[in-house]
């Protein structure tokens, strides 16, 4: 049955503390339902002795707690009656609102764990993870997909059993008071109920679908449109995206509004049914033997009864066709979600001395991938060296870049690190002595001096070396002019500052990190010539104490250095100096040509 995988799907996305609390709140439900139950039943006795007040003293029970009080008259047993009776309402809406108040701060408590769960699950997961995946759908679901959960299933699941507990609590008492009435009054409305639900529940489910998928592309549509602003701009393409957004959330919002309007509109039809039932009840009671003493009491306690259970029925079926619409994002997260017990690491590994990586026999192959990326690479890089990893689009580069880095595992050989293999247990020793700047350099929406000591606390930054870092990377004079010079914060993705200025704050924190690894992906790529001279000139005064690698198809970057890489389909086709490779490769020289005539 759906609606029992959906609940299986809920209680695997709780921890065992979370567990633990719904259950106890169950226990607390059930003594709430007695309470709520209580209080219903003791208006019959008060309604009962103020149409007949001789039941007081003809009743065994009655009796019994008026001599126990010893009430001089039958008034104040009365009015006695009606003070306990009103205690007992207040209590039972008091308990209700306490249950509705747990129900609320436990799905508040569980929204918030979750989330933080599932952003150390996608934080902590691999990097080809986050290579291969989309990054709007770990966005999608910590920010729209659990919310929608916790508000839509989980809270929906605890009102579901808070009130079935009310609910049979109710219909059993009327059963001990008048079984077959009771049970014909339970069969009408449940199967009300019942029958609707079964009617609409394949159309709950296809608008929850619709949701989820609206959820997803509204994000990726976001995403897209903010980012790549620039283009939309120059393209006209403003209306486009406004209508692709629309057409999406008008989509998702009318399959929202579907499923509240279903749980909703039975109540106004039942609520019919329920009054009508009542006044047949009267009719019924009146042409019996029955006398106005007994009747009154019975109708007065069923209408109370249904005033209850009416609003009980319409919350069980509100929040079973809330599971049903919303479920599938339960068992969708059962899916996108891995919760492992990371370890926490209270302080940063510290570095390895690197002073060679070896890469022996490394192949990798993509998940689903025909052919490898890279396939048989042997080579060793050496502190002292600058050494460039070129080739055609397509060769490798970048994999294997990510090879030596320690972001991908090898296929097949290993990585050796002063002849030693890299495992597990030294990786993030092994990260921690490795600075990378990419393609397109990351910035923080913060001032210059946090994104060149990125990741260092505030209290451990050096200052100095802070200005050391900008200094080396030609990024400290037009630092120093910005309005509160380091300490000005650039802006999302660095928005203030032009695209080589952008690099140069990515090379300064490279630099900043004084490891023994410095892995540049195409680092000249946004500068100017003077600056990419200065740079390629700082990085051989630097060379003594590193293993540079750049993964370049400049001349000027790939001229400058040691040792040069070529790869081709994967496997380093030729190795050595610029000269010895212009001399014998054809290859290496056309890609030259391409970018700047050899000389």
């Amino acid at each position: 049955m759906y609606i029992l995988k959906v609940v299986r799907s809920i209680f695997e996305l709780l921890d065992p503390k979370a567990k633990t609390r719904v259950l106890i709140l169950q226990v607390f439900f059930t003594l709430a339902a007695l309470v709520q139950v209580t209080g219903i039943a003791s208006i019959g006795p008060f309604i009962a002795v103020l149409s007949s007040p001789q039941v007081i003293h003809t009743n065994a029970l009655l009796n019994y707690l008026y001599e126990l009080g010893q009430f001089d008259n039958d008034a104040l047993f009365i009015s006695a009656l009606a003070v306990g009776s009103l205690l007992m309402i207040i209590a039972s809406n008091a308990i209700a609102a306490l249950s509705l108040w747990v129900t609320f701060r436990l799905s508040v408590s569980l929204g918030g764990s979750l989330q933080n769960q599932a952003y150390i699950d996608f934080l902590n997961k691999d990097y080809l993870f986050h290579k291969t995946t989309d990054y709007n759908v770990p966005i999608a679901v910590i920010t729209q997909q659990i919310p929608r959960f916790v508000y839509m299933v989980f809270q929906p699941f605890l009102l579901l059993t808070s009130h079935a507990f009310i609910g049979v609590l109710i219909i059993v008492g009327l059963v001990i008071l008048d079984p077959l009435l009771a049970l014909f009054a339970a069969s009408i409305l449940g199967g009300a109920y019942t029958l609707i639900y079964y009617g609409l529940k394949p159309r709950l489910k296809r608008h929850g679908n619709s949701i989820s998928i609206r959820n997803t592309r509204i994000q990726s549509i976001l995403s897209e449109s903010f980012t790549g602003i620039k283009e939309i701009k120059l393209g006209s393409f403003e209306q486009d995206y406004q209508d692709r957004f629309s057409k999406i959330n008008r989509k998702g919002l009318n399959s929202q509004a579907y499923i509240s309007l279903s749980a909703e509109m039975p109540r106004f039809l039942l609520e019919s049914i329920s009054f009508g039932a009542i006044l047949g009840l009267a009719m019924v009671l009146l042409s019996s033997d029955r006398g106005m003493a007994s009747i009154v009491p019975i109708l007065s306690l069923y209408a109370l009864a249904g005033y209850k259970l009416l609003p009980t029925l319409q919350q069980i079926y509100k929040s079973v066709s809330s599971l049903s619409g919303h479920g599938e994002v339960a068992i969708e997260l059962v899916k996108a979600l891995d919760f492992q017990q990371y370890k926490r690491t209270t302080t940063p590994a510290q570095p390895m001395d690197i002073s060679s990586i070896e890469l022996d026999g490394v192949s990798y192959r993509y998940p689903d991938a025909k052919f490898s990326a890279v396939n048989s690479v042997h080579t060793v890089l050496n502190k002292g060296n600058i050494y460039s990893l070129t080739g055609h689009s397509g060769s490798g580069k970048s994999t294997l870049a990510d090879i030596i880095l320690g972001l991908i595992k090898p296929s097949e050989g290993h990585i050796k690190i002063n002849n030693q293999p890299l495992t597990d247990d030294s990786l993030q020793s092994f990260r921690a002595n490795v600075s990378y700047i990419g393609q397109s350099i990351f910035l923080l929406n913060d001032t210059v001096t946090r994104n060149v000591a990125f990741g260092i606390k505030d209290q451990d930054i050096d200052h100095d070396k802070v200005i050391e870092a900008l200094k080396l990377a030609n990024a400290y004079d037009f630092s120093m002019a910005l309005p509160q010079g380091i300490d000005t914060k650039l802006g999302q993705d660095g928005k203030i500052l032009s695209g080589g200025q952008r690099q140069r704050i990515g090379i300064a924190r490279a630099l900043y990190k004084s490891c023994d690894v410095l892995v540049l992906d195409e680092p000249t790529s946004a500068l100017d010539i003077e600056s990419e001279y200065l740079l390629l000139q700082t990085l051989n005064s630097l060379k003594e104490d590193l293993i540079v690698l750049l993964i370049s198809h400049r001349p000027a970057s790939i001229r400058m250095s040691d040792i040069i890489l070529f790869l081709k389909d994967g496997q380093i086709a030729d190795e050595g100096s610029f000269s010895e490779l212009k001399a014998r490769s054809n290859e290496f020289i056309e890609i030259m040509t391409k970018t700047e005539t050899v000389a």
